[in-house]
């Protein structure tokens, strides 16, 4: 206690870790003020492209071709589909939910139409004696996700909710934000927070360092808990506040809107509050193996610089394997990118189908294991200095 306490000291009293936290809070608090600025693409304006896309494959396709083999039926799909894609539009045009008010009876809600579209997308897939069909399906969605749309419907429907109109919403800058944190920036809050830890003991606190009778191992475990625990307080701290301000300016949306993700049974619906927990959770596994080895390595390399570099870098292993193929989906370094493991990305760009987000736990466990047979080596092999303190000569 009496250690840990010192530790707590220590770190809170060196500038440079306030400064580094007090600026991860503050990008983080701010976030949805600094999403605001960008040029996105609303909805609305998603819907007038689908819209616009099967009105060009009409003017593409010459009227002679629809005569042929499967040309009514291709003709008489797309004509639906450009009538939905119509009323989606005009539906989305006047934010207000899924229906419009004082015509339910003429127009289908977004949700009934929504699969509708999905429905005949998936016909005019299955139409090959079409003469134009490669071209046709260079502009239609493909098999996985017309079933992702599909999930994504029924997932609405079962739960009464309203389509997002607004692409700023405080559920949607909430959910941006997360794979923000558990991108990139999880690894260079890492590495700067836990870069030059035990570097700072040698030149800074040699002689306490050098007499204390305290495993090193000891402090390695109780260095990296602390900064873990304020890494995620100053996080979590900054995405609340950050929730709070897009509430305050922008409409609220849904914590229970839906989220695709990649899971044994395929692509699976759950809501952005689960999504978040599930990404976050293991991204604070994630981070305390990493500061485990930043904190080790300070000692190891005894450079700021080289410390960071190799931390930081372990984040672009991945893509590493989207241009040679990985050996097996159990590989760890599959799992550094949680937001592509979460979505079907990495198992996408690697070929490798068995890329599951709970293997990524499995492997955290044995992973961290290894770090301590790894790292109890090194520690083992330094002797503390228990006969007293020693003068450090200056040269």
């Amino acid at each position: 206690m009496h250690l840990a306490k010192w530790e707590w000291k220590k770190m809170l009293r060196d500038w440079k870790t306030r400064i580094l936290l007090m600026g991860f809070f503050l990008f983080f608090g701010s976030f949805s003020l600094l999403y605001q600025q960008q040029n996105l693409s609303f909805p609305e304006e998603e819907m007038n492209e689908q819209y616009q896309t099967i009105h060009n494959i009409f003017n593409s396709i010459p009227k002679s071709v629809f005569e042929g083999p499967d040309g009514q039926e291709v003709y008489d799909t797309l004509a639906e589909l450009q009538s939905l894609y119509g009323m989606q539009l005009y539906i989305l045009s006047k934010r207000d939910g899924n229906t419009i008010t004082g015509f339910e009876n003429v127009f289908d809600s977004y949700l009934e139409n929504g699969a509708k579209i999905a429905e005949n997308n998936a016909a005019l897939l299955t139409l090959t004696d079409f003469e134009h069909y490669d071209f046709l399906i260079s502009y239609l969605p493909d098999a996985k996700a017309i079933h992702q749309d599909v999930a994504f419907f029924d997932y609405m429907e079962k739960h009464g909710l309203d389509i997002e109109w607004n692409a700023f919403s405080a559920s949607n800058i909430f959910l941006k934000e997360v794979n923000m944190m558990v991108g990139i920036v999880l690894f260079l809050f890492v590495a700067l927070l836990g870069c030059d830890r035990f570097t700072r003991d040698q030149t800074k606190n040699w002689s306490i360092t050098h007499g204390l009778p305290i495993p090193w191992r000891k402090q390695w475990h109780i260095r990296s808990a602390q900064l873990w625990l304020v890494m995620w307080m100053v996080s979590l701290g900054g995405l609340l506040m950050s929730y709070v301000i897009s509430l305050l300016l922008e409409s609220p949306g849904s914590l229970w809107y839906p989220v695709i993700i990649y899971a044994n049974n395929g692509y699976l619906p759950i809501a952005i509050w689960q999504y978040a927990l599930l990404a976050i959770s293991i991204a604070m596994l994630l981070s305390y193996f990493l500061l485990l080895v930043a904190v080790g390595l300070s000692w190891v390399f005894r450079t700021i610089y080289l410390t960071l570099i190799v931390t930081l870098s372990t984040y672009f292993i991945p893509v590493f394997w989207q241009v040679v193929k990985p050996f097996s989906s159990w590989q760890p370094s599959l799992y550094f990118h949680i937001e592509s493991v979460l979505m079907g990305e990495m198992a996408q760009t690697t070929g490798l189908q068995g890329v599951y987000f709970w293997k990524g736990l499995v492997l955290m466990a044995v992973i961290f294991a290894l770090v301590e047979i790894l790292f109890a080596g090194f520690f083992d092999r330094i002797q503390t200095q228990t006969l007293g303190l020693r003068r450090r000569v200056n040269i």
